[in-house]
């Protein structure tokens, strides 16, 4: 005996599992408008208002900085994305699986430390965790995640781009402890600036590039039983 299923039906339940993701989607970003709202310490105009206009700061200000961050946001969502749409058939491509996702969790970690300045105000001043602490922890957490994976960066992956953006990342540290006396204001400073945010985002760019063209190559060979995925260079 055939069971009959109107198309009607079959509409109305797409229809409501979309609009049950889409309501779990709101959740955080009402949950941030909620908390807002409700607090009393800082005026709500200070967390809705564009910065620009609050602080009536040109446009451009911060310009490479948050390009920086914006490059980090995209190696998270990327990683991140990857992570939960390839299914993997080997035990090898889980490992790479889930190399991707803790690549994507430290990308976000780069990103909101960068946004929040989280090292550098947030942790020091409210918890009161000395900010070198806290840089020295997030080079524990990469150089453990390298390391733990070490065999599939060096085999399966272009691992001297990798390297690149640790050289890039390495210049930038070493550039910002130069005992240099900086001058925000003129522009006796200005080789200084380029020379360290100019390295960060280079490292950040080459990292984006770096695990992009990963995540690119373990969604082909998940949806491409022939793709080399022994030789993923």
């Amino acid at each position: 005996m055939k069971v009959s299923f109107p198309v009607s039906n079959l509409r109305k339940l797409v229809f409501t599992k979309t609009l049950v993701n889409l309501v779990i989607f709101y959740l955080p970003f009402l949950i941030i408008l909620l908390l807002s709202s409700w607090q009393t310490q800082i005026p709500v105009h200070v967390l809705t208002r564009d910065i620009f206009a609050d602080l009536e700061a040109p446009v451009y200000t911060g310009l490479i900085s948050n390009l920086g961050i914006l490059t980090w946001c995209c190696s998270a969502v990327v990683c991140l994305f990857t992570f939960f749409v390839i299914q993997p058939s080997t035990g090898t491509a889980k490992k790479i699986k889930n190399c991707l996702g803790w690549f994507g969790l430290i990308s976000a970690w780069m990103m909101l430390d960068d946004f929040l300045m989280l090292h550098e105000r947030v942790i020091p001043t409210r918890l009161g965790f000395p900010e070198k602490g806290v840089i020295i922890l997030t080079l524990g957490w990469v150089i453990f995640h390298v390391f733990h994976y070490r065999n599939l960066i060096l085999k399966r992956t272009n691992f001297p781009i990798l390297g690149l953006a640790f050289l890039f990342f390495a210049s930038s540290l070493l550039i910002d402890r130069l005992p240099f006396e900086v001058d925000y204001i003129g522009s006796e400073s200005n080789l200084y600036f380029i020379l360290e945010d100019g390295s960060k985002l280079m490292g950040i760019a080459t990292w984006c590039f770096y695990l992009c063209r990963l995540c690119y190559q373990q969604i082909v060979y998940s949806e491409n039983s022939y793709y080399p995925g022994d030789n993923l260079k």
